[in-house]
């Protein structure tokens, strides 16, 4: 079913819900980085699951659960391509509410930045391809078992369990990456499938019962796994790192895998040359976004003067490398104008 075939009243409720979802998201991540550094007093950062004796974390993680039945039930009301940029308000709230409740202090580049992912992020949704949308959950398997996506999530599944198994455990402490790359990669999954199962139950509240088809239940179970995957990893890369950085970079690779999944599950990839162009240039502003945001963390005066480590894979020297020429760059332009 197309979204021009649903009363026009379904966008407006879409809108609605997502808003609430981002209000009560955004909220949630303050009251679980609260709870989770309540309950890793005495305890290495990111590891056990103390927080789970936390009312705190308990608060925030009620609060998410609502914003995300609101998130839910946008996905069943409007597209997938209009519901997942508003979530840059649950990033908004977040960056907000950590400035002044968590003392997470962002400079005047950490906004900028963080702005600056907001607009990438929606330049990319704002001219992403038009998709197609179902109503049963007959219609949805056969776009589920294609053999181009079950390759692709295949591939989704493999690239985070190496993540989880081997790249988390030797580069997490240094970097939020590998944990946000599984929430992204799991969720972008997650989000497609929700948006199929939440269709088919709206579908069923109209009158077509839905559930006498056992694939709505194996949607039901995935949808639940993934998301459990998601709030896990999430929690430790809250617990490892800064809130005002990981939302939004949280949001910004949640955002394409998001709709990279929703291209090739409902086959939506009908551009022009204009539109593609604009699609690149859009992921051009995000991942200089995402570095500015980076930076504004870290004195480059400290970054040009440090040396190598030795121990550092070739990949990290390389990254580290890189941003020292920044930093040196940044430091000749300033030294050139005074």
């Amino acid at each position: 079913m197309s979204s021009s075939s649903q009363p026009p009243q379904y966008r407006a409720i879409g809108v609605a819900l997502a808003i609430g979802s981002g209000v009560l998201i955004g909220s949630s991540f303050v009251f679980k980085k609260k709870g989770l550094l309540s309950s890793q007093k005495g305890h290495v950062a990111g590891e056990g699951v103390a927080y789970l004796k936390s009312p705190l974390w308990w608060t925030g993680m009620t609060i998410m659960i609502l914003g995300e039945l609101c998130n839910f039930a946008a996905y069943a009301f409007t597209e997938a391509i209009i519901v997942t940029p508003m979530g840059a308000l649950s990033v908004v709230i977040s960056a907000l509410l950590s400035h002044f409740l968590l003392k997470e202090k962002l400079s005047l580049f950490g906004w900028i930045a963080s702005l600056q992912c907001l607009i990438g992020s929606s330049i990319l949704a704002l001219n992403g391809p038009e998709e197609q949308s179902v109503d049963n959950i007959e219609d949805f398997r056969k776009l589920f078992v294609t053999p181009w996506f079950l390759s692709y999530a295949g591939v989704v599944i493999a690239a985070a369990v190496v993540l989880a198994v081997w790249v988390a455990p030797k580069y997490g402490k240094r970097s939020m990456l590998p944990y946000i790359g599984i929430c992204s990669l799991i969720g972008g999954i997650s989000v497609s499938c929700t948006q199929g199962l939440g269709a088919c139950i709206l579908t069923s509240i109209r009158g077509d019962n839905q559930f006498k088809n056992w694939f709505i239940y194996f949607l039901i179970v995935l949808v639940t796994v993934t998301l459990l995957t998601e709030i896990y990893y999430l929690n430790v890369a809250l617990a490892l790192f800064n809130t005002a950085m990981v939302t939004p970079t949280y949001y910004v690779t949640f955002t394409f895998c998001t709709l990279v999944t929703s291209i090739i599950l409902y086959k939506g990839l009908k551009a022009s040359a204009t539109q593609i162009m604009t699609v690149v240039l859009a992921f051009v502003v995000i991942c200089t976004g995402i570095f500015i945001l980076q930076m504004s963390k870290v004195d480059p005066r400290k970054l040009a003067k440090r040396r190598p480590d030795k121990k550092r894979t070739p990949t990290w020297q390389v990254e580290c490398n890189v941003v020292r020429l920044f930093a040196r760059a940044i430091l000749a332009i300033h030294d050139s104008l005074a």
